[in-house]
């Protein structure tokens, strides 16, 4: 079994194109489990990750296509949290969807993509969100 760690923000047009790169792969349905992940930064009302309109979205989109996936939450910095639960979860690869920023902006605000890519030992692959 192939394990992505599939990185999701609140961006529903990110979290679809990340659905549709995972459902795509060869034998998704016999070979991959997707580990739906979401770093909370702030969390007052207390919802689980399941809760997540885009985590729900890409959920349904793997059900719809028999691809097997878990949930996985945690919170704080988002890069080293998500490197640090595709290793608790043995994640064989990393999905994310970059936000598309200038250069000033990511010198500004930082790239979570960016800096997962920089820092993981594991693939990374990006998906552009769809038009």
């Amino acid at each position: 079994m192939y394990r992505i760690l599939v990185g999701l923000d609140t961006s529903t047009d990110r979290a679809r194109a990340q659905a549709s790169t995972i459902t795509s792969l060869p034998a998704a349905s016999d070979e991959i489990t997707a580990i739906l992940a979401h770093v909370f930064q702030e969390n007052p009302e207390g919802k689980p990750v399941q809760q997540l309109e885009t985590v729900r979205r890409v959920a349904a989109s793997l059900e719809d296509h028999g691809v097997d996936y878990e949930y996985y939450e945690t919170s704080g910095d988002p890069a080293p949290e998500l490197i640090r639960a595709a290793d608790e979860t043995g994640a064989d690869m990393i999905c994310l969807s970059g936000r598309r920023r200038t250069p000033t902006g990511k010198v500004i605000f930082g790239s979570v993509t960016q800096s997962v890519i920089l820092s993981s030992e594991l693939p990374v692959v990006t998906v552009s969100p769809e038009e």
